[in-house]
C-alpha cells in the first residue's frame, strides 16, 4: 500500500514538472511583448516596439482599410533576428539617406541627422546651407525631379533608404529591386496640422532619435494648443475665404481639409466649413463670388520671385476681384512662397502658421506680432 502511494506521488510530481512552463517559453512571451509609440493626432501610421525589432505600419491614405507599407526595423549593430514578420527590413539607425522632399530634409535637420543625407531631388527648392554646400562639393548628389528620379545616380550613391512622398499612382516601388528601402512618408495627407507634424516620430524611428522627436513634437503641441485656448476665449468669428481662380476654376478646400482646420483653430468662420470633404473641389467664379462676396478676409498663396502681390495686380489679373468686400476693405493677406520657405518649413511649424492667422483675425491676442508667412498686401 505504501509503495502504491509513493508511486502515485511520484507520478503527480512528474506530471506537474512536465506541465509547468519552461523558462524559455516565459522569455519567448516577454520577447513578443508589444510597446506602442503614442500617436495623438496623426492617422496615417503606427509604431510598435518588440524585443528585437520595431514594426511601422503606414496606412493607405486613399483606402484606409488597407496598408500602404510595413517596415521592420532592426538594430544594424546586432545579429539579424530570426522569424521576423513580413515587411521591408531596414537596418537602423540609417546612415545614408536619399530624400526627395525639402519637408523631410527639414525633419532630418531638426533631428540632427542632416549630415546623413547623400542625395536629394529638386535642390532649387532646398534652402539648407549644408545641402547646398554638399551639392557644390559633390558630396551630395542631385537626383533630378522627384517624379522622375535618376535611378542610375540613385544606385551609384547607394543610400540605405529613399524617403519619398507617396502618390496614389506612384512608381516608387520600382526602386525596391535595387535593394534600397523606399520609405513612404505620407504626412502631407494628414487632415490636421498637428497630425502632419507628428510624422517627425515616423522619421525619427529610422534615425534613432525617438526621444528627441517626442520632445520636438511636445513643444509644438504646447505652443499650438496654447494659442487655441486663447482663441476660444474670444467671441468674434470673422468670415474668410481662400485662394483665387486658376483658369476657369476656383479650387476650394473643404471644411475637413488641412487649411479648414487651421482656419477653425485660428478663430475664423471659413465660408466652406460646411463642405465636409478633406480635399479641394473646382468651383466657378460665380459660385465663389456669390458665397464669399461679403467675407471679412481673403487669404491667398502664390509664387512670384519678381514682386509681391498688390491690389492693383489683383484687379488687373481679373477685374471682378475688386468687387469682394475683403478687397474693398483692404483685408487681403497673402503668402509668397518665392520669398519664404512655406512649403519647406510650415509642416513642422503649425504653431507659427497658426500665430500668423490668429494675428490676422484676432490681433488683440498677439500684440506687436511679426508674421513669418502671411502678410497684408499693399
Amino acid at each position: 500500500m505504501k509503495f502504491k502511494l509513493l508511486a502515485v506521488s511520484f507520478f503527480f510530481a512528474f506530471l506537474f514538472v512536465a506541465c509547468a512552463p519552461t523558462p524559455k517559453k516565459q522569455e519567448s512571451k516577454q520577447e513578443n511583448k508589444e510597446v506602442k509609440t503614442k500617436i495623438r493626432y496623426a492617422k496615417g501610421f503606427s509604431i510598435s516596439h518588440f524585443a528585437n525589432y520595431t514594426q511601422i505600419i503606414v496606412r493607405n491614405p486613399w483606402d484606409s482599410i488597407h496598408i500602404l507599407e510595413k517596415y521592420i526595423l532592426v538594430d544594424r549593430n546586432a545579429e539579424m533576428p530570426a522569424n521576423l514578420p513580413e515587411g521591408v527590413i531596414v537596418k537602423v539607425p540609417v546612415q545614408r539617406a536619399a530624400i526627395c522632399s525639402s519637408v523631410h530634409i527639414g525633419m532630418w535637420n531638426q533631428l540632427g541627422k542632416i549630415n546623413d543625407v547623400v542625395a536629394v531631388c529638386e535642390p532649387k527648392y532646398i534652402d539648407f546651407d549644408v545641402i547646398k554646400k554638399g551639392l557644390d562639393s559633390g558630396k551630395i548628389i542631385d537626383l533630378g525631379m522627384a517624379t522622375s528620379i535618376n535611378i542610375e545616380k540613385l544606385v551609384a550613391v547607394s543610400p540605405d533608404v529613399l524617403v519619398v512622398s507617396p502618390y496614389e499612382n506612384n512608381t516608387h516601388d520600382r526602386f525596391k529591386n535595387s535593394g534600397i528601402a523606399v520609405i513612404k512618408d505620407a504626412s502631407y495627407m494628414e487632415e490636421s496640422p498637428l497630425g502632419r507634424s507628428e510624422w517627425i516620430k515616423f522619421e525619427a524611428a529610422f534615425t534613432g532619435e525617438d526621444a528627441l522627436a517626442e520632445k520636438i513634437f511636445n513643444d509644438i503641441e504646447k505652443r499650438y494648443q496654447s494659442l487655441c485656448t486663447q482663441v476660444l476665449r474670444t467671441k468674434n468669428r470673422p468670415t474668410v475665404f481662400t485662394e483665387k481662380k486658376f483658369g476657369d476654376s476656383w479650387y476650394i478646400s473643404g471644411g475637413n481639409s488641412y487649411i479648414g482646420r487651421f482656419l477653425k483653430d485660428a478663430g475664423a468662420n471659413y465660408m466652406w466649413a460646411d463642405m465636409k470633404n478633406a480635399g479641394s473641389v473646382p468651383l466657378s467664379f460665380e459660385k465663389v463670388f456669390t458665397k464669399a462676396i461679403n467675407a471679412d478676409y481673403w487669404l491667398i498663396k502664390y509664387n512670384d520671385s519678381q514682386s509681391n502681390l498688390t491690389y492693383k495686380q489683383l484687379a488687373t489679373e481679373y477685374e471682378l476681384y475688386a468687387n469682394f468686400k475683403a478687397y474693398k476693405k483692404k483685408n487681403i493677406f497673402a503668402m509668397n512662397s518665392a520669398t519664404c520657405p512655406f512649403y519647406e518649413e510650415s509642416p513642422m511649424e503649425p504653431d507659427v502658421v497658426l500665430a500668423d492667422l490668429v494675428s490676422i483675425f484676432h490681433p488683440e491676442i498677439i500684440l506687436d506680432y511679426k508674421p513669418k508667412y502671411y502678410f497684408k498686401i499693399q
